[in-house]
């Protein structure tokens, strides 16, 4: 068509967002730049907490890391507020006497609330106490105490286990690992990268690398069983479970945005001039 610079096809929106990056630690607004129309946006849960082990019974299973979800191209308006929901750190299992047990408070759902394509990453699972607190389910599921299965991630994933019900869909993680018989060892809490491990060995699931935010930070981790080592802030990992002592926490979710600088498809030729002559774009 002569109004379209010759080229046939559709005509898509430029989008000017200058790849304006924001990264959300806490709920509340985010309002887009005037010119884009684009956005890629990372929402991680919050990391379920360890179980609590105890001395007499066993060591308790790790948190499942929060929910990875990555998603290109959502479409926005320019200079539209929108609300990010930042799941919180599930706490560690502490609760009762010196040999009392708990399970893990599982991490709390992120939501990128974009009404084009929202998001939500639900929270990883808690870790497993014993077998009368079993681990949670979640993004990715908790690890398993001693003699206890882990928790599930569904729908059914690379673990072999059935799944949340009811389930997440897409899948954002993977399942716990299952505690060993007898003492031997807990489960690690699943990681969006891969299952956590059953015990003994009870390391906690890889997580998944992304460079959105400008440097390639790990989200999404998995706990270690038996290991009360303290999931960092903001990356959803999950909490390690405890031999005889309280499970550590998990850490909190984030969602990032990147305002996308760029034009996929065919554009209209005219737009393309407009926006290199007002705009000073640069290609």
């Amino acid at each position: 068509m002569a109004g379209n610079g010759g080229i046939i096809g559709p005509v898509n929106t430029i989008s000017t967002g200058k790849n304006t990056i924001t990264s959300k630690t806490s709920t509340g607004t985010l309002t887009t730049q005037p010119g884009t129309r684009l956005v890629q946006t990372l929402v991680v849960g919050g990391g379920g907490g360890g179980g609590k082990g105890s001395p007499a019974y066993g060591k308790a299973g790790g948190g499942g890391g929060g929910g990875y979800r990555c998603i290109s191209c959502i479409l926005v308006g320019g200079n539209t507020p929108y609300t990010m929901t930042v799941g919180g750190a599930g706490a560690g299992g502490s609760s009762g006497g010196p040999g009392a047990t708990a399970k893990g408070a599982s991490g709390g759902a992120s939501v990128a609330a974009f009404p084009s394509n929202p998001i939500t990453s639900n929270g990883g699972g808690g870790g497993a106490g014993l077998a009368g607190n079993p681990a949670g389910e979640g993004g990715s599921g908790g690890g398993g105490a001693v003699g206890t299965a882990g928790g599930s991630a569904g729908p059914a994933d690379a673990c072999g286990k059935a799944g949340n019900s009811p389930p997440y869909s897409p899948p954002q993680g993977n399942s716990g690992g299952d505690g060993a018989a007898a003492t031997a060892g807990a489960g690690g809490g699943g990681g969006a990268g891969g299952c956590g491990a059953d015990g003994p060995d009870g390391s906690g699931g890889a997580g998944t690398a992304n460079t959105i935010s400008g440097g390639c930070v790990t989200y999404s981790a998995g706990g270690a069983g038996n290991t009360p080592a303290t999931g960092p802030d903001n990356s959803g990992k999950g909490g390690g479970g405890g031999d005889g002592a309280n499970g550590a926490n998990g850490g909190s979710g984030i969602v990032v945005v990147k305002e996308l600088n760029k034009a996929s498809g065919v554009w209209s030729m005219n737009t393309v001039y407009d926006q290199r002559s007002n705009d000073e774009w640069s290609w």
